[in-house]
């Protein structure tokens, strides 16, 4: 995500209106509406009439595309100055002024608007005591100000593409199902067949429930529709700002986990090397991912589908295959129904969690919908799938590995001779692949963020204005610089389980729990019933429990 700091731009309609690289789909010229636009006039959706197999899969890697570059774009601070970039994206303008971008109703103004403008949430000035004052707006699908602005296109309906049903099933899917399912059986190994199971209901009812209250709290206001705008509905701008923290910190634990796992599937297929070389194999390998357009880096989201649904199908055969124990499912190896070690319980809540994580997403997909009156229907039918292969893992994995179930459940299998090894390796060159096909997608709102912090400084934009060279070789080393930091902290933290249990026990919670349960509080507290006010106090108690434990003990 290069940015250029310079004032120039082509478009003598706009000016020295910013522009951003593969942030938003609102931003591309009106050649790429494929990607979807934020429309200034009306909205026709474009009739679907694709017909061939190949048109159908690019239709449903570009909704994956349109969905993922939204939610970088949605979730992140960008400053009031000003941010070009290069031609060959063909990225439009975007709107530099921080309050005149937010467009109020034409009846009234509304309550996001309010708050950022600075009436009813308090001075702007809050920001000087923030972590992230310098990133002092949100870019969403609201701030963004198109080439369709021209006067050209004010007489003229725009044609906006969303995601059908089935494709809005197909990204949340792509989104909740991840590397969070190698390490299911070993959540269950943790905490017993009574605990695990218990853990497992739990997770997946709170996620559920929760993901329908994101819908409830971003329909207050029709502008909002970011996992940010509902923070900022609840706690004003300090609420934004904390979720962009949260945001960019757990896409670096999540960077973190995904080289920890490329680095465990390069032991299994090339054993033989030791932790620096294979940490440094990592570097070499995913660091160009970082160079890659985010719209390229989406054809590869398939894969994120395509290598759950393979593990659990190898599992099966493999466990189907094998008549007697280890590694069998006619002679299940011996399990648990309560953890002989209690002092492990807190380490499967996070592990259990971690599968679903994906809540900050969420509300770009239901904004995204073509229909989102289906959004509820949408999400359980995302969450039957989703449960149905996460159980299947959890359960396969234990049973057939039971306390010798380690941290992956690629590395049980790979450990068995008696196996397909041609069918296994396959499996394990998908989990391998993942990292490579997620990584850059994962660590380009990292880079994005610092690059707009980096580049607001007028020093750094008079030092790029002397030579047109200089800003591409400063971005290129600090995208090398942040992907060596992500590959140091891997080799510090070498454990995948240990990674694992603190995005589920901090980040999912917080993220896809407790947060959207006390936003709920407080945007309906006047008007909500005693009932489901008592349930979301008692699920958010819970919840905080399970996560102070569960990310304690991933430190240990």
């Amino acid at each position: 995500m290069d940015i250029n700091s310079r004032g120039n731009t082509t478009d003598n309609t706009t000016g020295n209106v910013p522009r951003i690289r593969n942030l938003h789909p609102s931003q591309l010229s009106p050649a790429d509406y494929s990607y979807g636009a934020i429309p200034t006039g009306e909205e026709i959706p474009i009739e679907r009439t694709t017909s061939t197999f190949s048109e159908r899969i690019n239709d449903f890697v570009g909704s994956y595309s349109r969905t993922s570059m939204m939610f970088m774009a949605e979730n992140l601070a960008v400053p009031n100055g000003p941010l070009l970039d290069d031609e060959d994206d063909k990225i439009s303008a975007i709107s530099s002024s921080y309050n005149v971008s937010r467009i109020p109703s034409k009846t009234s103004v509304s309550r996001l608007s309010r708050i950022e403008s600075g009436h009813g949430a308090g001075d702007t000035s809050e920001h000087a005591s923030l972590l992230f004052s310098h990133l002092d707006k949100v870019l969403s699908t609201r701030s963004v100000g198109t080439v369709a602005e021209d006067h050209r296109y004010d007489t003229h309906p725009i044609v906006v593409k969303k995601s059908s049903f089935t494709q809005s099933i197909f990204n949340s899917i792509n989104i909740l199902i991840g590397i969070g399912i190698l390490a299911l059986p070993l959540g269950f190994k943790c905490a017993g067949w009574a605990i695990g199971l218990s853990v497992f209901v739990f997770c997946c009812g709170l996620t559920n429930y929760t993901a329908k209250l994101l819908q409830k709290c971003l329909d207050i206001d029709p502008e909002s529709k970011t996992y940010g705008d509902m923070g900022a509905l609840a706690f004003g701008l300090k609420g934004r700002i904390w979720v962009t923290a949260l945001f960019i910190t757990e896409l670096i634990t999540s960077s973190v986990a995904l080289v920890v796992l490329l680095g465990d599937g390069i032991d299994a297929l090339f054993p033989g090397f030791n932790l620096v070389q294979i940490r440094i194999m990592s570097f070499v390998i995913l660091t160009p991912m970082l160079f890659f357009p985010v719209r390229h880096l989406s054809y590869t989201s398939l894969l994120g589908i395509l290598s759950a649904f393979s593990i659990i199908t190898v599992m099966i055969i493999d466990g189907l295959s094998k008549p007697d124990a280890p590694g069998s499912l006619i002679e299940p190896a011996d399990t648990e129904i309560w953890p002989s070690n209690w002092m492990t319980v807190p380490l499967s809540f996070g592990l259990i969690m971690a599968g679903f994580a994906g809540h900050a997403v969420f509300p770009t997909v239901y904004r995204d919908m073509e229909n989102p009156k289906q959004y509820t229907k949408m999400v359980n039918w995302t969450y039957v799938a989703t449960t149905i292969v996460y159980f299947g893992v959890a359960a396969c994995g234990y049973l057939m590995f039971g306390s010798s179930t380690m941290q992956e459940i690629t590395q049980n299998i790979v450990s068995i001779p008696e196996y397909n090894q041609a069918l296994n390796r396959f499996a394990v060159w998908l989990i391998a692949m993942n990292p490579i096909a997620k990584y850059g997608l994962t660590v380009n709102p990292v880079n994005l963020s610092w690059q707009i912090w980096l580049f607001k400084g007028t020093k750094v934009q008079d030092w790029c204005d002397r030579g047109t060279w200089r800003e591409p070789i400063l971005t290129a080393i600090g995208k090398v610089c942040v992907s060596a930091f992500i590959v140091t902290l891997a080799y510090i933290i070498p454990g995948f389980d240990k990674v694992m249990s603190l995005l589920g026990a901090f980040f999912s919670f917080m993220i896809s729990g407790i947060f959207p349960l006390i936003c709920h509080v407080i945007l309906f507290r006047d008007n909500m019933p005693a009932s489901q006010k008592l349930l979301d106090h008692i699920l958010i108690l819970i919840a905080s429990v399970m996560a102070i434990s569960g990310t304690a003990w991933s430190f240990l």
